[in-house]
């Protein structure tokens, strides 16, 4: 069994990702609210991490009708984070 990495998940609006973030409580799934990093975009807003895998991910976003800007994947060595798109909705 691999390691999950944390997906950033930016949304089309803040509407989506508060709408988000109680559908990720109402299954229990582990996020945390994050800034949008500057390497991905220069406009403020608010993203989420979560450890799962990016099917899941859009299942249960899709399922609740969130419209999501696009996902990276998150990993970290010594040079900082590093991110990298996996998926957009563009």
């Amino acid at each position: 069994m691999g390691v999950k990495q944390d997906k950033l998940i930016l949304f089309q609006s803040t509407h989506h990702s508060i709408k988000a973030e109680k559908v990720f409580m109402d299954n229990d799934l582990l996020y945390r609210m994050a800034a949008v990093p500057p390497e991905i975009s220069t406009d403020c807003g608010s993203a989420i991490a979560v450890p799962a895998e990016l099917e899941e991910l859009k299942e249960l976003l899709e399922h609740n009708d969130i419209l999501v800007e696009a996902v990276y994947e998150v990993s970290e060595n010594k040079s900082g984070k590093k991110y990298r798109k996996i998926y957009s909705a563009k």
